[in-house]
């Protein structure tokens, strides 16, 4: 047993190193200002369904972003709600904006709409967020002067954090740091795999290299990290943070446990189409946090130095991040959370992989 353990240890600061070396390779800098005339135009993407409540904060938050030359298309799959007629009224008010209307709502519905609002979009550069995020007046300013600090085509994975407090809200901000840390890291590694769907951007010549979301048809979810998965197998094209505070989307959590473990379910979800190497990966580092947290109970005192090691060893890495991302309040119970994620592995994790939701 001790020889499990241990292993289980080694493998957890081994994966803590890495995240670390990863974490300082990908240090925040801000790109340099270019003026308004160099910015490439680019278009917002946003599917939105059933979203008369989030919907107009987005919007308020798409008026004043600085940049000069953009366009918001504006994807209605199908609402039942007012989120059509609130989209159509803000567009008609605006020469910059397009409302796409989705009549034949196909699986998986959000890519078949990110798909039809792509189609339709003016410019070659698209970042794509959510109708409950809220893009700070900076958001696309930055992205176009990362694009264009890149010679090349790139796919930029941006940071979204979550807005809430209370146990729900503090821990799902802090699975989402941790997140972060994780796809910056592989980033650095030349191993991309994940990012987020919020805060997403890249050329439509990108898009249309690995065929569009044909690749992952048969997921419902995976129009981010699925997205860049296929984007590193398939094209030249690279794949890099931005860890600009101005381009952070903030969202807001989930309101209830109910509604996170159905995200945290879909989410998972992709997980199934990803390819054996990353799988092993998150297998193995997943593993080596739960086997640390039940040493204690198998090896007593023993056991109990072995978890505080390797608490040690990952508050090595997300300390540094934490700072950067202005997060620090999170690991004043960091124990805790880690507790928490080594739960979400044996419980939410399994239930995902073996039964995906079937509903977005």
């Amino acid at each position: 047993m001790l020889f499990l353990f241990g292993g289980a240890l080694a493998v957890l600061v081994l994966y803590s190193t890495l995240l670390g070396w990863g974490w300082r390779r990908a240090r925040p800098e801000d790109h340099p200002a270019i003026s308004d005339d160099e910015e490439p135009p680019l278009s917002v993407i946003v599917a939105v369904r059933n979203e008369d409540d989030t919907l107009p904060r987005l919007l308020d938050a798409l008026d004043q972003q600085t940049h000069p030359a953009h366009e918001v298309v504006i994807v209605d799959d199908a609402s039942t709600d007012d989120t059509g007629a609130i989209a159509a009224r803000w567009a008609e008010a605006h020469d910059h904006a397009q409302v796409v209307r989705v009549t034949d709502p196909q699986p998986p519905r959000k890519k078949h709409a990110l798909t039809q609002g792509i189609e339709a979009a003016t410019h070659d550069l698209l970042a794509i967020t959510d109708a409950d995020c809220e893009p700070p007046p900076g958001w696309l300013s930055g992205l176009a002067a990362a694009h264009a600090a890149t010679e090349d085509a790139c796919v930029l994975v941006g940071y979204s954090p979550l807005r809430g407090s209370g146990l729900l809200g503090s821990f799902a901000r802090y699975e989402t740091l941790v997140e972060l840390l994780y796809a910056v890291a592989a980033i650095e590694g030349n191993r991309p795999y994940m990012a987020v769907g919020r805060n997403l951007s890249y050329p439509r010549s990108v898009f249309e290299a690995v065929g569009g979301f044909s690749h992952s048809e048969q997921s419902m979810s995976g129009d981010d990290d699925l997205f860049v998965q296929a984007v590193h197998r398939h094209t030249d094209a690279a794949v890099r943070p931005v860890l600009n505070s101005r381009t952070f989307v903030p969202s807001a959590p989930p309101d209830s446990w109910r509604e996170w473990v159905q995200q945290r379910r879909r989410h998972v979800s992709a997980g199934r189409h990803y390819p054996a190497d990353v799988g092993l990966h998150l297998t193995l580092l997943h593993a080596s946090l739960v086997l640390v947290w039940l040493a204690p109970l198998v090896l007593g005192k023993l056991g109990l130095g072995l978890l505080a090691t390797g608490l040690l060893a990952r508050h090595s890495a997300l300390g540094p991040a934490a700072d950067a991302l202005d997060e620090p309040s999170l690991l004043a119970v960091f124990p805790l959370w880690e507790l928490g994620l080594a739960l979400y592995h044996v419980t939410i994790v399994p239930v995902g992989l073996l039964s995906p939701p079937e509903d977005w």
